[in-house]
C-alpha cells in the first residue's frame, strides 16, 4: 500500500520580525511540522515591501526552519523568470539634481524634504542608507504619489493618493525588471481593494484583488498532492473555501474571540465567525481554549469537527542560580493597542506606587497608542515607575526578571503571554476576560484572576506578590507546572493527529 505524506500548509496574512501572537503561533507550528515532514509551506497574502529580507532574518535567527517554504502573492508576481535577479541593486542618493534638500528632525530614519523653484515637491526617507520611499507633491504641497522600494533599492509599488483624503486610490506593483505587473483600484474611504488588472502576455481583469489571489492560491496548491491547509485569519476563509483540490483538507484555526464588543455576551457573534460556524465548510475547527469551544457550542450546537489545541511555548531550563528577580518589578508584553487595555494596568499601578514608592512596571511592545500611554504615565506622575520599552523577541528574559506579569486585555483567544510568563516561574495577575485566564491560571495557586475592570483588586494582588516573599515563592513554584500542561510533546502529538487522521 502506497503511503503519501501530507503537506502542512499554513495560510496567513503576513510574517513579521516583531512577532505578534498569530505570527508566533504560526512559526511555532510550522517549525514543529518541519521536524517530521520534508516539505512544510507558509503562504502569505499581504504586500510587504521587504518580504525577502523579513524571511531571511527569520531563518538567520533560527525562527524559521530551512525546509519551511514561504510563498507570498506579491513576491510571486515579481519573479520575471527562473533566473535569479534578487541581487540586483539600485543606489539612491540624498542629493537630487535641481532640488534643495533639508533634513527633517524627529522623523523616522533619515528623512529629507526637497524644494524646487520655491515649492515643496518631494519627501525621501532612508533607513540605514537604504531608500524606503519617496513622496511626490503637487504645487500645493499635497501628496499625489508614494514610490516604495525593497531592500535592494528596487521599485516595488507606487501608490497614487486621493488628494482630499490623503489615502491610496490606485496602486501599481512592479517586477524585478521594473515593469508594472499589477494595478489595483482602492477605495480611499474604506481602503478596500477593488478592480485588479494583471499584466503580461495575456492581461486579465478581476472584479477585485481577492478574486485574483484566490485564483493564485488555487493554482499554487495544485503543486501539492495532499495539502492540509490551516487558515489562520477569518478574512482568508472564503479564499480557501473556494480552492478546488481533490485531496485537500481545510482547517480553520481561531486566534481571537468570536464575540462582539464588549466580548461578554456569548449570543453576540462577529459576522465572519457567524459565517464560519454556520456554513460548516471546513473539515475541522481548532479552538485554543475549552471555554471558547463550549461558548460556541451553546449557540451553534456540538460539532464533532470542533477540537481544542492550546498554544505551546519556547523556554530554557530554569537554573535558579541564574535568576535575579526584582521583587518590586511587574512586567507586561503587549501591543500598544486598545484591545490590550494597558491604561487599566497603568491606572492600577498608581495604587501600587502609593503603597510601594519604588515599585516598577515595565511594558514591552509597540503600537499606535504609545503616545497616549506615555501621556497617561506623565499625568499620573509615574514616569519614574512605569516605563514603555521596545518590543522584545526574548520574552523569557523579561519574565525571569520580574515578580509578576500583568494582563488586562479586553479579549483574547488564549493569551500566550500567560503561559510564557508562568513557564519562567513568574505568576500572572490577570483580569477575568474571555478567553484564557480561566483555562490557564488557577486563582491563588499559580497566579490571580481579578474581576474584570477592578483596578483596586488588581493593584492589591500585585502589592501582595511584591511584599509577601513566601507567597511569591509559592506562586512562582506552582506556576512552573504550566510546562507540563502545555508541553511541546502534547502540542506536537495533537497537531500531528489533525494532519494524519
Amino acid at each position: 500500500m502506497k503511503i503519501t505524506l501530507k503537506t502542512p500548509v499554513i495560510l496567513v496574512r503576513s510574517l513579521n520580525e516583531n512577532r505578534g501572537g498569530i505570527t508566533k503561533a504560526s512559526l511555532t507550528r510550522a517549525n514543529m511540522f518541519a521536524e517530521k515532514y520534508n516539505n512544510v509551506v507558509i503562504i502569505t497574502t499581504v504586500f510587504q515591501r521587504k518580504h525577502k529580507q523579513i524571511i531571511n532574518k527569520l531563518r538567520k535567527n533560527g525562527e524559521l526552519a530551512d525546509n519551511v517554504n514561504v510563498f507570498n502573492f506579491f513576491e510571486d508576481l515579481r519573479k520575471t523568470s527562473k533566473k535569479k535577479l534578487f541581487n540586483k541593486q539600485k543606489k539612491h542618493t540624498i542629493k537630487e539634481k535641481g532640488y534643495v534638500e533639508f533634513y527633517v528632525k524627529n522623523h523616522p530614519g533619515k528623512s529629507y524634504r526637497y524644494y524646487k523653484d520655491g515649492l515643496y515637491k518631494m519627501y525621501k526617507r532612508f533607513n540605514k542608507g537604504q531608500i524606503e520611499f519617496i513622496d511626490y507633491m503637487d504645487n500645493n504641497g499635497c501628496r499625489i504619489k508614494r514610490a516604495e522600494f525593497d531592500e535592494n533599492g528596487l521599485l516595488v509599488r507606487e501608490r497614487f493618493m486621493d488628494l482630499k483624503l490623503n489615502k491610496p486610490r490606485f496602486d501599481k506593483y512592479y517586477n524585478y525588471k521594473g515593469k508594472c505587473i499589477l494595478s489595483v483600484h482602492v477605495n480611499p474611504q474604506t481602503e478596500e481593494d477593488g478592480i485588479a488588472i494583471l499584466f503580461g502576455k495575456k492581461p486579465k481583469q478581476y472584479n477585485k484583488l481577492y478574486t485574483l489571489q484566490t485564483e493564485w492560491l488555487n493554482n499554487l496548491l495544485k503543486k501539492f498532492e495532499n495539502p492540509v491547509v490551516f487558515c489562520e485569519y477569518r478574512t482568508l476563509d472564503d479564499m480557501l473555501i473556494n480552492v478546488k483540490h481533490p485531496s485537500i483538507k481545510k482547517i480553520a484555526v481561531t486566534h481571537s474571540s468570536h464575540l462582539k464588543s464588549p466580548f461578554n455576551d456569548i449570543t453576540k457573534v462577529r459576522p465572519l465567525y457567524h459565517k464560519l460556524f454556520t456554513d460548516d465548510k471546513f473539515d475541522q475547527y481548532v479552538f485554543l481554549t475549552n471555554s471558547q469551544k463550549k461558548d460556541v457550542e451553546k449557540i451553534y450546537k456540538e460539532n464533532k469537527k470542533f477540537i481544542v489545541i492550546p498554544h505551546t511555548f519556547d523556554h530554557n531550563t530554569i537554573n535558579k542560580n541564574d535568576i535575579v528577580r526584582d521583587k518590586f518589578l511587574a512586567v507586561s508584553i503587549a501591543r500598544y493597542t486598545e484591545d490590550k487595555r494597558l491604561d487599566e494596568a497603568i491606572n492600577a499601578f498608581r495604587i501600587v506606587v502609593n503603597q510601594i514608592p519604588n515599585a516598577k512596571y515595565h511594558i514591552y511592545g509597540k503600537g499606535e497608542l504609545k503616545q497616549y500611554l506615555q501621556d497617561l504615565i506623565d499625568k499620573l506622575n509615574l514616569s519614574e515607575n512605569v516605563l514603555l520599552k521596545d518590543y522584545t523577541n526574548n520574552p523569557g528574559e523579561v519574565y525571569k526578571s520580574a515578580a509578576c506579569s500583568i494582563l488586562t486585555s479586553r479579549r483574547e483567544a488564549f493569551g500566550l503571554v500567560m503561559i510564557e510568563s508562568m513557564a519562567e516561574g513568574t505568576p500572572v495577575v490577570a483580569y477575568d476576560f474571555k478567553y484564557g485566564p480561566q483555562d490557564i491560571i488557577t486563582d491563588n495557586v499559580d497566579g490571580y484572576i481579578v474581576e474584570n475592570g477592578n483596578r483596586e483588586e488588581l493593584a492589591n494582588k500585585i502589592i501582595r506578590i511584591m511584599t509577601d516573599d513566601e507567597l511569591r515563592e509559592r506562586l512562582s513554584k506552582n506556576a512552573l507546572s504550566i510546562r507540563d500542561k502545555f508541553s511541546k510533546e502534547i502540542y506536537k502529538k495533537k497537531w500531528i493527529s489533525v494532519l494524519e487522521e
